[in-house]
């Protein structure tokens, strides 16, 4: 079982409802502060069952690990919990039947109960492009310094996008999701590959589209001079890529050389290939669907693609049985939201669902299938 301690930043205090390290709990049930949901949350589930299951006298007939990582959000990079965690594991011989990490859970879509489990996620890297330059005084400029011409090059780089394309995760949750969709959206949902023309286009304009078919990139820091009156001599933009499970750090780097003119350079600064999908047809998951079916009759299961990124990465290559899911008990409400936002908060009613599929999840895991 595995989650992480550490946090995102808090943000503008000033934003908040409550101060965010607060813990408060308000007069509906609902607490507030960040990592209540991103996933102190977790944490707490899977301690509240082993100490029920202590206070009841379980013994478990396999061993049972706690991997709880402190710098999840950062994802990896050297020091990176996670990968501390597995090569300890690694060299003790350790290896798992099955792996739980965060995301997932049950939502009722109008009446029906949906629990998403999720069986692959991208992958993650952080590239730094970089130009050098003379630099100088800005009042005797040439015509693009080398912040122009960096600028210049990841426009070029956002028009200029990976290809896409349908992998089978992909398709087999499309499929799933249709009966829930509405509108056209049914219709391609309902029948990708039918609609893949339709489904490129769209991939250009519409960003769920576009991060369920294709490795993404996009820039999001930016470095020039240290003072206005001075031309850059070094110039940095970082971007951030999420790479479609079967695509390569590689691939990627690949696509930028053909992209990026000769005068700008690029450097990996942390990042690493999608984990490989996982199975939905192994012990782990069918005790899973055992036990959510049991408290939601009808529920529907739609095994996904998460577009973020997990510790689950680490615990792969210890799971022969490609067992590593991301899923949690809890029962979506509307006093839940916030994840990396101001005024991240949780319903605590929903608490105890998640203790108790973890309190099954346990005690059902030895038994014979």
């Amino acid at each position: 079982m595995t989650a992480h301690q550490d946090v995102v930043p808090e943000g503008d205090h000033a934003m908040w409802k409550y101060p965010p390290f607060s813990a408060t709990l308000d007069d509906e049930g609902v607490l507030w502060g960040r990592g209540t949901t991103d996933s102190k949350c977790n944490i707490q589930a899977y301690l509240d069952a082993i100490e029920l299951l202590i206070a009841d006298g379980f013994t478990p007939d396999y061993d049972l690990y706690l991997a709880f990582g402190y710098n999840e959000e950062i994802m990896g990079g050297p020091g990176a919990a996670g990968q501390i965690m597995h090569d300890e594991l690694k060299k003790r011989g350790v290896q798992f039947g099955m792996a739980i990490d965060e995301c997932g859970g049950i939502a009722y879509v109008g009446d029906k109960p949906v629990a998403t489990i999720i069986v692959c996620e991208k992958g993650y890297a952080d590239y730094e492009f970089y130009v050098d330059d003379p630099g100088g005084h800005s009042a005797f400029p040439p015509v693009h310094n080398a912040l122009g011409m960096l600028g210049k090059a990841i426009w070029d780089l956002e028009c200029n996008r990976m290809d896409t394309k349908l992998i089978a995760p992909v398709i087999a949750e499309m499929k799933d999701r249709a009966e829930f969709m509405t509108g056209h959206d049914a219709e391609i949902y309902a029948d990708p590959e039918g609609h893949w023309d339709e489904i490129k286009e769209l991939a250009e304009t519409q960003k769920v589209y576009n991060q369920l078919t294709r490795t993404t990139t996009t820039p999001t820091m930016a470095n020039g001079s240290a003072q206005a009156n001075i031309l850059p001599e070094h110039a940095t933009v970082v971007t951030n890529s999420r790479l479609l499970p079967g695509e390569t750090l590689q691939d990627l780097e690949a696509h930028f050389a053909k992209v990026m003119p000769e005068n700008v350079k690029f450097r990996l600064v942390k990042g690493h290939n999608p984990p490989p999908v996982q199975t939905t047809d192994s012990y782990g998951y069918r005790l899973i669907k055992k036990i959510i079916s049991e408290k939601y009759p009808g529920v529907k299961f739609i095994p996904s693609m998460l577009a973020g990124g997990t510790d689950s990465r680490y615990y792969c290559d210890l799971t022969p049985t490609n067992s590593v899911y991301r899923f949690t008990g809890i029962l979506s409400s509307a006093k839940t939201a916030g994840a990396h936002q101001v005024n991240e908060h949780i319903d605590t009613n929903i608490l105890c669902d998640n203790v108790d599929f973890y309190v099954q999840l346990f005690k059902g895991y030895g038994d014979a299938e």
